[in-house]
């Protein structure tokens, strides 16, 4: 980036970087002055939250015309980047000067009134800044003050619910940006509602404004711990160390720090007005910002002096010792303070709809990743907010390496294992997982290096730095194993071994068993009948789950023992039913201590089918919530098919789109996925294992029995995707993994499908007048949108140049839709003309979004071209009644586990 040149600005030096974007020294050409360029990280740069974000920091900057803080020149967006143009500030931080040690107490003032200023003209514009702290305040050589960085400041709100109208319909602010329970600022100096998530005024700036107060009189943080942990807990529990103020030191000026620090901020300081009022009244004291001591005696010489206070000190120092000793005897240390609090999911973010493992901490305590609309998002307690972990849309089960410096998951696009380093880079393929199962039961990245996960044949295990898996344990035909853990000295397994198979919710885990199984003999032996998801904690506990409920119970990790159980959380998410998914209770806990988990009952999948319009009106259709997947409407346009899956039966449904009464549950028997209307509507072709293996069928919806179209080659399970003009020819996705590719079966010939193109060719869809296909590929890396003619001639147009997935085609052909990547999942509408050869034109972005998407191509497109069905959370049908997601997290939950469960 040094050197380079983005518009009229020359880049020069880099500056610094943080959470909202990096800071480059740059001089202006065109004007010519230097400036300071802050730009939007590329791997933000698409996200519209953080783009919204980095347009209010200017909105709010431009608002603000202080001496005492950076001014903003302009708004720049340049060829895809988004940059702030602001005044460069020259000279140290606050941060750099503190470093040095302590500031004397007449500096330390006059640099505080002038921060105090700084915040007062904002606050008076309805802004608060949140995250004031000494690396953002400068100091020019000439003393000046300047306060930079509003990237996380808010108008101001009551934390009422009727807040005044001036500052609920400020617009410059997102929901998301403004909600409680959203932790945002940096630990040290957070303020103790900041910490807990809960909403934030002027006071939590208060709060932060003596922190930095502090730090300058004493060379030091004003709460302290090894951990971001341990601040925190702090914060929220804990005074500052009070003897460390300079003894001589105004009385005042403590007395104003401690009102400011006050836990309560009912007890602070209102205004940071009447802060600087007090400060200005204590630099004026006549008698000067000192305390001196009192007139001093005749001066004796030093040796007569000094024998005194060295008798004392002796005796002193023998009363400390033998007090000190006495009072260790006596009374151990307090435990370190329990301390919650929730963070709320960003505006638009939802847990993954029938996800496994949806919550991982990582063993230091130090960050949380959790899965949201199919896409891995790292929480950092140093952070402001959580951010996408790039590379990781389609990411399943997350778990953290023992190190903490590496996430596992399952990509389902792929079907492998993957690592990626929270530090950023690239994602590392551990094994593939075609033959095991699409991922396994509970993987664990143990002690020992090795990813262990649980299987219907056994327990495999993987060396994290790749290779193929080895099956450790075998297991008895319809057993399933789940979270093999290695315990302390590494020769056994805990894990949770069911009898029942592997379908089902919650209900069928809790009839599993917790068991113990040596590696050296082979020797099981169960610990806990009755419950899943069995942890062994370092506390000597054992914790599992028991419907929605966390129990707990003693464990002697020599003897195999256990003591009786203890429920310790309640309502506690579970995961959804099928594939084993309800063996996962949502909490993960850290060896330092710290706990997650994510309230609410047993994850169902309940999701809501609605017709939605090209300007994003929806009309929810009158058909109840359920776990449905890939709805399509009939070539009629008056019914409507889809499957469900509610973890024991898939079945496919008839609805009639004029009454929105079910005609008939169409499958009675055998599992059946991937329902598609015949061109004619009188039929559903589907996939079913009714025979006891995959195939193609067919049924009539008014009636009969299901009839067998083709078999499916071993080990794929075919998806009917689109039907040629005249209905002789389907177009079918060859399952998953790296078998994946699409083929056509012709009716009335050899029954065989014909493989027309290979893996990763994936989610078909044929143009009206049969000559074009369109499909999606993550051949380059990622998902991207591609046309081939039908049948294929390797002429292949990609579509697609920032990701693409699910494309299907306008009825009239003249459009192309598919979803856009990430979170989003967007309805994208490009322009195409194929009469005369292919050519493909503007791409628009239609207001249709939040779109839940298990299984195949999750929406469908009415015959007139006007509505398209979608599929959207539950909670998202009604989203004026759905409160946000969130994870409720505590600090110290091992001391209270200690107290609720005591251990011999």
């Amino acid at each position: 980036m040094i050197g380079k040149q983005i518009a009229h600005f020359q880049i020069e030096a880099r500056l610094g970087a943080g959470g909202m974007g990096e800071v480059y020294q740059a001089r202006d050409t065109r004007l010519g002055r230097s400036v300071a360029v802050k730009m939007l990280p590329e791997a933000f740069a698409r996200d519209p939250e953080r783009i919204a974000r980095f347009e209010r920091e200017a909105k709010l900057l431009a608002s603000l015309n202080h001496a005492n803080i950076a001014a903003l020149y302009g708004l720049e967006h340049v060829d895809g980047q988004h940059l702030l143009i602001m005044e460069l500030v020259p000279g140290d931080t606050l941060a750099e000067q503190i470093q040095r040690g302590p500031i004397p107490a007449e500096g330390a003032l006059k640099i505080a009134h002038q921060i105090a200023e700084a915040l007062e003209a904002a606050h008076e514009k309805g802004i608060i800044h949140r995250d004031l702290k000494p690396a953002n305040v400068k100091i020019t050589p000439e003393g000046k003050v300047k306060v930079l960085d509003f990237g996380l400041a808010k108008a101001l709100e009551e934390a009422s619910p009727q807040a005044s109208s001036m500052n609920t319909h400020s617009p410059t602010l997102s929901v998301m940006a403004t909600q409680a329970g959203m932790i945002l600022g940096t630990a040290g100096y957070m303020s103790p509602e900041q910490a807990r998530g809960h909403a934030t005024d002027q006071r939590s700036d208060i709060f932060s404004f003596a922190c930095v107060l502090y730090e300058m009189l004493t060379g030091r943080q004003t709460f302290q711990g090894e951990t971001v942990t341990d601040v925190i807990a702090s914060i929220v529990a804990r005074d500052p160390d009070w003897r460390a103020i300079p003894a001589n030191l105004h009385p005042k000026t403590e007395e104003l720090i401690r009102r400011c620090l006050a836990k309560n901020r009912k007890d602070r300081w209102h205004a940071i007005a009447d802060v600087r009022v007090e400060l200005e009244t204590i630099m004026a004291d006549p008698h000067g910002l000192k305390v001196h001591a009192a007139r001093e005696a005749p001066r004796q010489p030093l040796w007569r002096r000094a024998v005194p206070y060295a008798i004392t000190a002796v005796l002193v120092a023998g009363i400390a010792v033998a007090a000190t000793v006495a009072v260790m005897n006596s009374r151990p240390s307090p435990p370190a303070a329990v301390t919650r609090f929730p963070f709320v999911l960003p505006e638009g973010q939802q847990f993954t709809q029938g996800a496994r493992r949806l919550i991982t901490i990582s063993p230091d305590g130090a960050n949380i990743v959790y899965e949201a609309n199919r896409q891995l998002y790292l929480r950092s307690m140093r952070d402001m907010d959580a951010r996408p972990i790039q590379g990781t849309s389609q990411a399943a089960n997350p778990f953290f390496s023992p190190d903490g410096r590496w996430v596992g998951y399952n990509s389902r696009s792929e079907n492998k294992v993957k690592k990626i380093a929270i530090a950023g880079g690239a994602a590392v393929t551990i094994c593939d997982l075609v033959e095991i199962n699409r991922g396994g039961y509970g993987p664990v990245w143990n002690s020992d290096d090795y990813i262990y996960w649980g299987e219907t044949k056994g327990i495999l295990r993987v060396s994290a730095n790749g290779g193929k898996p080895e099956n450790l344990i075998t297991l008895k035909e319809g057993e399933t194993a789940h979270r093999p853990q290695l315990l302390p000295g590494g020769d056994a397994l805990l894990f949770t071994l069911s009898a029942g198979g592997s379908a089902g919710g919650s209900e069928n885990w809790d009839k599993a068993q917790i068991v113990v199984q040596s590696l050296k003999t082979g020797e099981r032996k169960v610990v806990i009948s009755g419950g899943s998801d069995g942890r062994y904690v370092p506390t000597g506990h054992i914790v599992y789950a028991l419907g929605t409920t966390v129990l707990a119970v003693p464990f002697d990790v020599r003897k195999l023992q256990t003591g009786g159980p203890v429920p310790i959380i309640e309502g506690v998410r579970r995961a959804g039913p099928g594939g084993g998914g309800g063996a996962d209770a949502q909490f993960a806990f850290a060896n330092n201590g710290s706990m997650a988990y994510i309230p609410g009952g047993q994850t169902t999948n309940e999701l809501a089918l609605t017709l939605v319009d090209r300007s994003g009106v929806r009309k929810p259709l009158n058909i109840p919530s359920g776990p449905y997947s890939q709805p399509r409407i009939s070539p009629t346009g008056k019914q409507l098919t889809v499957y469900t899956d509610d973890g024991k039966d898939r079945i496919v449904w008839i609805y009639d789109l004029s009454d929105t009464t079910p005609i008939h549950k169409l499958t009675f028997e055998g599992h059946n996925e991937s329902p598609l209307w015949t061109r004619d509507s009188q039929r559903v072709v589907f996939n079913s294992d009714r025979e006891g293996d995959w195939g193609l069928f067919w049924q009539r919806v008014d009636g009969g029995s299901a009839e067998r179209l083709a078999k499916a080659e071993q080990g794929l399970r075919p998806q009917p995707e689109s039907w040629s003009p005249d209905g002789k020819v389907l177009i079918l996705t060859n399952g998953t993994g790296t078998s994946q590719g699409i083929s056509m079966l012709s009716l009335g010939a050899d029954q065989k499908p014909k493989l027309v193109l290979k893996a990763p060719a994936n989610n078909a869809s044929l143009s009206p007048d049969g000559r074009w296909l369109a499909y999606h590929s993550n051949e380059s890396g990622r998902n991207e949108v591609y046309v081939q003619p039908f049948p294929p001639t390797g002429e292949k147009h990609q579509i697609t140049t920032t990701g693409g997935n699910n494309p299907l085609w306008s009825p009239d052909g003249k459009e192309l839709f598919f979803l856009s990547p990430g979170t989003a999942r967007q309805i994208m509408a490009v322009e195409i003309q194929s009469q005369r050869g292919f050519a493909f034109g503007k791409t628009t972005l239609l207001p249709i979004s939040g779109i839940s998407a298990p299984g195949a191509r999750p929406y469908d497109i009415t015959p007139d071209g006007k509505y398209f069905v979608v599929m959207v959370p539950k909670s998202q049908a009604a989203p004026d009644k759905a409160p946000a997601e969130q994870i409720n997290v505590t600090l110290n939950w091992f001391e209270d586990l200690k107290q609720r469960v005591p251990v011999k």
